[in-house]
């Protein structure tokens, strides 16, 4: 974990069961907390109703993603869906593209190193690179 984690600085529901997580340090990241939330009883009325999910509140400290007293996701998992998430996107997006890592890299204007460490869930995928992806994508589209 870096210095910039987990500690949360805001938080809102995204699309479906993606909650996106300001951390402390500005870094923003989309979690799905879908399967998190289907694996545990407490959090049913959250599958429930869509209000209730979109209801997110960063809990005490920024410790956690807030609900109700009996309904939080700590700010430690959150971190960790985010490093897991963003390093399988990161290879599925150079996978359909059929390119190497170093490649990848280079197409997006990313230092190989830095690839690598999104790539291992090392650090967090920034929104930039998000971004360059889809940027990628579209400019591949139009042509």
């Amino acid at each position: 974990m870096d210095d910039h984690g987990p500690n949360i600085r805001a938080i809102r529901a995204g699309d479906g069961s993606e909650l996106l997580v300001t951390w402390k340090g500005g870094a923003e990241s989309p979690v799905d907390v879908g399967a998190h939330i289907a694996r545990y009883a407490i959090f049913a009325p959250l599958r429930q109703d869509d209000a209730a999910f979109r209801a997110v509140s960063v809990g005490e400290w920024g410790w956690c993603a807030h609900w109700s007293d009996e309904m939080e996701i700590g700010s430690d998992t959150l971190w960790r869906l985010a490093l897991e998430q963003g390093s399988a996107r990161l290879r599925r997006w150079r996978e359909a593209h059929g390119m190497t890592q170093a490649e990848a890299a280079s197409a997006l204007g990313v230092s190989p190193r830095m690839w690598r460490y999104y790539e291992a869930g090392e650090h967090l995928l920034p929104k930039t690179v998000r971004l360059a992806c889809a940027g990628f994508d579209a400019k591949a589209n139009a042509a």
